[in-house]
């Protein structure tokens, strides 16, 4: 064989067949997808994260919706149950006060009950009328100390009782009334002021600038009732009145501010 003709023949292709050719055409006809657009991935994808992004915002809105509601209900809650303690506290108020007013008039009664042996109570004090006779500091000595002062007369209706309790009516009773501090400015033994001076006709009169302390009894000159200005160091000596406050544990304070 001559060396052209062999190179050609081992340099040329093999020739395709008809047999490889239809093996082709059916391969392609059963993967028609195996050939992919190109840019048809990316289109995809992009696709895929605007949606998942839009599920995000969504799922973010509910939960802040959710949130929201849940506070909603807590404060719902907590306000229902502040108005119904309240009220429930009102209520129970009232009813303390209900028995504070039903328990005031008895417990006033049984402390106006509780005045020492021989202290006659009128109005939540009590009183002692002495048949002892002595001088204005002397009563006041022997009242202070039996826990009591001399008389403090602060209404009419006190004394009234006074004068009606006397055990003799002919005789003066030295009260806590004095003017010593300051002359012609009478006051009682607290330091309160004189509001309503009842003295007798003509009185205070002070003869000889001594008789700087008071006295209640029955004015000689008319047979009323009255005050008299006595010496407060008498030789003479008068009966006195010592007034003091029941044996009780609850204060005058107390039933000023809890009883009307």
């Amino acid at each position: 064989m001559p060396r052209d003709i062999l190179s050609c023949s081992l340099s040329a292709k093999p020739e395709t067949t008809y047999a490889q050719i239809a093996v082709r055409s059916q391969s392609a006809q059963r993967n028609p997808g195996s050939e992919v657009t190109p840019g048809k991935d990316q289109s995809q994808q992009e696709t895929a994260g605007g949606t998942n992004s839009k599920k995000s915002r969504c799922l973010g809105l509910v939960a802040i919706l959710i949130i929201i509601s849940l506070f909603a209900i807590i404060i719902g809650l907590t306000v229902y149950v502040v108005k119904k303690d309240l009220h429930r506290c009102n209520e129970e108020l009232a009813q303390h006060q209900r028995t504070i007013h039903l328990l005031c008039p008895a417990v006033r009664n049984c402390s106006e009950s509780l005045c020492p042996f021989g202290w006659k109570n009128h109005n939540q004090s009590c009183y002692i009328f002495s048949t002892e006779k002595i001088n204005w500091d002397a009563a006041k000595r022997n009242c202070e100390s039996n826990n009591s002062h001399l008389i403090i007369i602060n209404t009419q209706q006190e004394e009234s009782f006074v004068i009606h309790s006397m055990p003799d009516e002919n005789h003066q009773y030295l009260i806590g009334l004095t003017d010593r501090g300051n002359e012609g400015n009478w006051s009682w033994v607290d330091g309160t002021p004189v509001s309503s001076p009842r003295w007798w006709t003509n009185q205070p009169d002070n003869p000889g600038g001594v008789e700087n302390c008071g006295a209640i009894g029955k004015d000689s000159s008319d047979n009323t009732f009255g005050w008299n200005n006595v010496p407060c160091s008498s030789d003479f000596g008068f009966s006195y009145i010592c007034e003091k406050r029941p044996l009780s544990c609850i204060e005058a304070a107390d039933f000023e501010r809890y009883c009307p």
